[in-house]
């Protein structure tokens, strides 16, 4: 007997942490019947009490890719202000032609992307943060489209502070796209590839 394909695995099944379920299920009502919201769609009330590890990256080209906002908790755990810092800065060379080509394909295509990065802190073990990528539209056409990030620890790392190396972005373990309802890109742009998560 031939076996079943295993169905797609559902990104909110996957979500352990309160921010990055909120999010996803926020961005979900903002966008309503399209595939990603547009900016002027954006109710961040609704996640208002998340908004300290929320990030936003406008793609202005595959070298250009700033960050227009980055949360307060963000920056205390990395011990900078990240607003306006080109992502490329804060990469390492061998790293930025994959993650420059998957946030190209995350705001082009448009899909989602789910990963996790274990960070290492001045006191205790080191622990997980969980990542949901969103794409968001500019409210007109000719306006680059932002991704949205949520991002929060799995534990408390109040106490932790700061994160050790904190110079580069990790590249996040168990990456993988989110089909928003127009398929994703080809699964071996990724570190490994896995199979794409539904919403």
């Amino acid at each position: 007997m031939a076996e079943h394909a295993r169905p797609p695995e559902r990104l909110l099944d996957l979500l352990v942490t309160p921010a990055c379920r909120d999010f996803l299920q926020a961005w979900l009502r903002w966008r309503g019947g399209a595939v990603a919201p547009r900016r002027d769609q954006l109710a961040l009330d609704d996640i208002a009490r998340h908004l300290r590890w929320l990030s936003v990256l406008e793609i202005r080209s595959a070298e250009e890719q700033r960050f227009r906002l980055v949360g307060t908790a963000i920056n205390a755990t990395r011990g900078r202000e990240l607003t306006g810092v080109n992502l490329k800065d804060l990469s390492r060379p061998e790293d930025w032609p994959r993650r420059s080509s998957i946030n190209l394909a995350l705001a082009g295509w448009p899909c989602g992307l789910y990963f996790r990065v274990l960070f290492e802190y001045s006191l205790g073990p080191p622990v997980p943060s969980e990542y949901v990528c969103l794409p968001v539209f500019a409210a007109d056409d000719a306006s680059p489209r932002q991704l949205f990030t949520m991002r929060e620890p799995i534990e408390d790392i109040t106490l932790r502070l700061p994160q050790l190396d904190p110079v580069y972005n990790q590249v996040g373990d168990d990456n993988r796209f989110v089909d928003l309802g127009s398929g994703v890109p080809d699964a071996a742009m990724l570190p490994l590839p896995l199979p794409p998560l539904t919403l």
